[in-house]
């Protein structure tokens, strides 16, 4: 009998967050599917569609993936679906029971959950085999109670005084066994020197200026000297002192004292005190301050807190940066005649600094748009000019139902040898020997098999890309969706050279 079968796969944002084995990932799974398939002589051959939900919960159905498989096996266009267990289609137990006791067998769907053992035609559509009931029932309880847990425990440690972030805040350093805050003696003082031009009406960039003008170093290259983050490249361990990273510190209540993690009511923690405070949670005297809390109270009215939904998003926003020191540039209205008639970007670092490279950088948004278009129009022809040749996937197709069928063939004469054994046609002798010879047959036409398949996926998801880089050949003029697509970031130079970070594969 040759199936119809539909390949369920899904990852949930937990799985994403968490540090999770390479299985887990919707590519792997494919692939144990696939494998699965073609080891299986009852599945190999049949047609396979992919349905994938990536970042999905399984806790519930509302999936669009899976609400397209299940129309489709109602209307009779699959009946098979694998999966790689029982939790990649749902963590819920009384659904699952539902669809796998009922709805399935009722379409006459056979259902197969590879790691757990679970095959319906074998099981007679039936989970009250002990194993698998038990399995989807601990599914449906870790799906509810994994998050109340992280957050209870958080909660907890919280309100114990405990630093729960994986890093220190600048001018602290952290105790692995008491979990607590310590002052670091080479930070702290830079976190004082931060208040005490504060408390001199000096503005960030002010403050900016002379932290960068004494050669202090930054929070970034204190964490590259001290080992605490490896992934910071050599360009990032040389950046400069940012109007951002003064506003952090001279907001935090962090240095009077506090730990702040999330909301919570008000709460007494022996002589400590949890406060309810803008949607975070303030746990009090958990350690030692480096600068007073009157010090700070007295700054606070000087802070002008930034509002992030105050600043319109523009074409370049997130993407514009210096080459040099690495921050996103600013711009300025050009008016004429009381009418805006341009952008000019420049990197503010050059009044934080005295680069005289960043200062250079000057740019207008019409030159900078007609540049990034002329350049994303070359990308995009070279992109599909490479693309084009791609084999045509009908070719592949036919290849692999031919190697299919020829895999069945060896299999059934395989089969058809052992018979002829039995029944004393032919000597042991030669019934192992053509036997050896069929099986490395059988096993290089498995591995073709799987190479097709590799590229056939591959084939299709390039071409997704090429009908996406097709529709935007036709723009004749730059928009933000362009960039939101092809566009990573732009670095900007010194005399105005620019580098563009493509956000798609080179050809």
């Amino acid at each position: 009998m040759s199936y119809k079968i539909a390949m369920y796969t899904r990852l949930s944002k937990e799985d994403k967050k968490q540090v999770k084995i390479e299985s887990e990932s919707i590519v792997n799974q494919k692939n144990l599917i696939k494998n699965f398939i073609n080891n299986n002589d009852e599945l190999i051959g049949s047609e396979v569609v992919s349905y994938s939900d990536d970042g999905y919960v399984g806790s519930n159905f509302e999936r669009p993936a899976i609400k397209q498989l299940l129309e489709d096996a109602r209307k009779g266009k699959i009946d098979c679906i694998i999966v790689k267990d029982l939790s990649r289609f749902g963590r819920n137990y009384i659904e699952v029971n539902n669809y796998l006791d009922k709805v399935f067998p009722f379409l006459n769907v056979r259902f197969i959950a590879i790691n757990d053992n679970y095959d319906s035609k074998n099981n007679k559509y039936s989970t009250t085999d002990l194993d698998v009931s038990f399995k989807n029932i601990l599914y449906s309880y870790y799906s509810k109670d994994l998050s109340l847990k992280v957050k209870t425990g958080l909660e907890i440690r919280a309100k114990q005084g405990n630093y729960i972030s994986s890093y220190a805040p600048f001018g602290y350093k952290k105790n692995n066994e008491t979990k607590r805050l310590e002052i670091d003696e080479e930070t702290a003082p830079i976190v004082k020197m931060i208040f005490d031009l504060a408390l001199k009406n000096n503005n960030y960039s002010e403050i900016c200026k002379v932290l960068n003008d004494m050669k202090i170093p930054t929070k970034s290259e204190f964490k590259v000297k001290n080992d605490i983050r490896k992934e910071y490249t050599k360009k990032m361990s040389n950046k400069i002192w940012k109007r951002n990273d003064v506003r952090i510190i001279l907001n935090n209540e962090v240095y009077i004292g506090n730990t702040i993690t999330f909301k919570q009511k008000r709460l007494k923690c022996g002589s400590s005190k949890i406060i309810k405070n803008n949607d975070v949670l303030i746990v009090e005297n958990t350690h030692e301050p480096i600068i007073s809390k009157e010090i700070f109270q007295r700054i606070k009215p000087k802070i002008r807190l930034r509002n992030p939904n105050m600043t319109p998003k523009n074409i370049f926003a997130y993407k514009l940066k210096c080459g040099h020191c690495g921050y996103s540039l600013k711009y300025i209205y050009l008016y004429k005649d009381k009418n805006v008639i341009d952008k000019k970007y420049y990197c503010f670092s050059s009044k934080e600094t005295d680069s005289i490279y960043c200062d250079s950088i000057k740019l207008l948004e019409r030159e900078l748009k007609q540049i990034i278009f002329e350049s994303l129009k070359k990308e995009i022809l070279l992109y599909l000019e490479e693309n084009n040749k791609i084999k045509d996937k009908n070719k592949i197709n036919n290849e692999i139902k031919k190697l299919e069928k020829n895999y069945k063939d060896l299999i059934s004469s395989r089969r058809l040898l052992y018979e002829d054994y039995i029944s004393e046609k032919i000597t042991k002798e030669d019934y192992l020997k053509i036997k050896k010879e069929k099986e490395v047959l059988i096993n290089e036409i498995k591995d073709k098999i799987e190479v097709l398949n590799n590229k056939s996926l591959e084939d299709e998801e390039i071409q997704e890309e090429i009908q996406i880089f097709k529709k935007y050949l036709k723009e004749e003029k730059l928009n933000k969706g362009m960039l939101d697509i092809f566009v990573n970031k732009i670095y900007i130079y010194d005399e105005n050279k620019i580098k563009i970070e493509w956000k798609f594969k080179k050809y």
